[in-house]
């Protein structure tokens, strides 16, 4: 299955929470379809209209997303709303003590994790990408 892997960049970025959920989604066996996301230097200086069409491509080529939504990102709301408007699974991931916005929580075909560790995030997103 191809997976898009949906987490801050830009502002409130966990880079290790990151590299940690992508490495469970390839140990699964399941191709990752945003490799920059896990990139220590993600590439600051390409143009803004080529990141979008990377961003939407990604996420229209992919199977399922999954969002890390504890914090809020511009980009993660839209790759959301474009994996809901391509008809995509989306597995969204909060820790337990976080706001989420009630927007996503009522998007169709979403499934809310709320989580208390890493680990705990880890075995919960195994068993919701394994369930259909």
């Amino acid at each position: 299955m191809k997976i898009y892997l949906a987490v801050p960049i830009i502002a409130n970025r966990e880079l290790e929470k990151a590299k940690a959920l992508a490495k469970v989604i390839c140990d699964l066996g399941h191709e990752l379809t945003s490799t920059w996301v896990v990139s220590s230097e993600p590439d600051y200086t390409q143009a803004a209209a080529k990141v979008f069409k990377r961003d939407l491509d990604g996420v229209k080529n992919s199977d399922l997303l999954v969002a890390e939504v504890s914090h809020g990102s511009h980009g993660v709301g839209m790759e959301i709303m474009a994996a809901y408007l391509h008809g995509k699974r989306v597995i969204l991931l909060s820790e337990s003590k976080a706001r989420v916005s009630h927007m996503l929580e009522g998007v169709p075909n979403t499934m809310l994790i709320r989580y208390e560790s890493t680990q705990d995030m880890i075995l919960k997103m195994i068993s919701a990408i394994n369930t259909r």
